[in-house]
């Protein structure tokens, strides 16, 4: 079997799409070049790939197959390209970094602004949850994930800081400067609280049933840090969070039965090619990250 890298590509666009004339608008080709491109592939594999319906074409059994291996290839076809292109012109490039909403909210922009915009390095910057993130970075469309980091095998790590979180308060809270405070002094006080698909909120349920406490009211859920920060600010509700990043106005309330530690660094994948600027951004972070984390403005 004969297999052409434009092809796939093109079969790649029009399976994304699910449309065989927007994925022409989008590659810049006449619908029947694409058809055309189908019928190549078809007819090296030997079966149908696609089939047409009300919405437009939908992937065959064989046709889904043919996706999975073709993915892998393209990405690969796509770093070999960047790579030959980056040692023939020695250029710098572009980072594409993704990160986590609390990441964006409470670290990103010193990272950025004392760190990497004095590199010399070109940086896009996307946002979204964690689970997102890692399925971008190993579908290659960011290059880095800068967060807290997933233990999962394909993905390489590399810490910068270890980190806290735990309950805070507003400066003013009854409970702010409390000694000897146990998980169950704080369940009586309304809490502001990540959504449960956030890894903090996960273990914060896991374990007030560890300790056999009823949840305390949670007057409200949100998967914006910033959000809940704000709220706690200017409210009793007591909030779950970073303790090394607090903003100003918010204490931490030291309850080790409740002190959740992880660690917050750079994930990379396994596989793939990294571009010198990737390289470097990863090796800045490395020698300047703790004392970024550590700054207060």
């Amino acid at each position: 079997m004969d297999y052409n890298l434009r092809d796939l590509k093109f079969f790649e666009t029009v399976a994304t799409l699910g449309n065989v004339s927007r994925a022409a608008e989008v590659l810049g080709r006449s619908q029947p070049a694409i058809t055309k491109c189908i019928r190549r592939l078809e007819s090296a594999v030997g079966e149908r790939l696609i089939e047409r319906d009300a919405q437009g074409v939908a992937l065959t059994a064989s046709g889904l197959l043919l996706l999975e291996r073709a993915r892998p290839l393209l990405q690969h076809a796509s770093q070999v390209q960047q790579e030959l292109r980056d040692f023939s012109t020695g250029a710098t490039g572009q980072v594409r970094i993704g990160s986590g909403l609390s990441t964006a909210a409470q670290v990103l922009p010193q990272i950025c602004a004392r760190l990497l915009l004095q590199s010399g390095i070109q940086f896009e910057v996307v946002l979204g949850t964690n689970i997102g993130m890692r399925r971008e970075l190993r579908e290659g469309r960011i290059d880095l994930l800068l967060g807290l980091l997933p233990p999962e095998p394909d993905l390489r790590t590399v810490p910068l800081v270890d980190d806290m979180v735990g309950p805070a308060v507003r400066a003013g809270h009854p409970l702010a400067g409390g000694q000897g405070l146990s998980a169950a002094d704080l369940m009586e006080w309304p809490w502001a609280m990540p959504t449960r698909d956030i890894p903090s909120r996960q273990w914060w349920d896991r374990r007030l049933q560890e300790l056999q406490l009823a949840p305390p009211p949670i007057q409200m859920q949100s998967n914006s840090p910033a959000l809940l920060l704000g709220i706690a600010r200017i409210h009793d509700a007591i909030v779950f969070t970073s303790h090394r990043m607090l903003p100003d106005g918010l204490l931490a309330l030291p309850v080790q039965e409740l002190a959740m530690a992880r660690k917050f660094g750079v994930a990379l994948r396994k596989e793939g090619y990294l571009s010198p600027a990737v390289r470097r951004t990863v090796q800045l972070l490395v020698d300047h990250g703790q004392a970024l984390f550590d700054y207060q403005p």
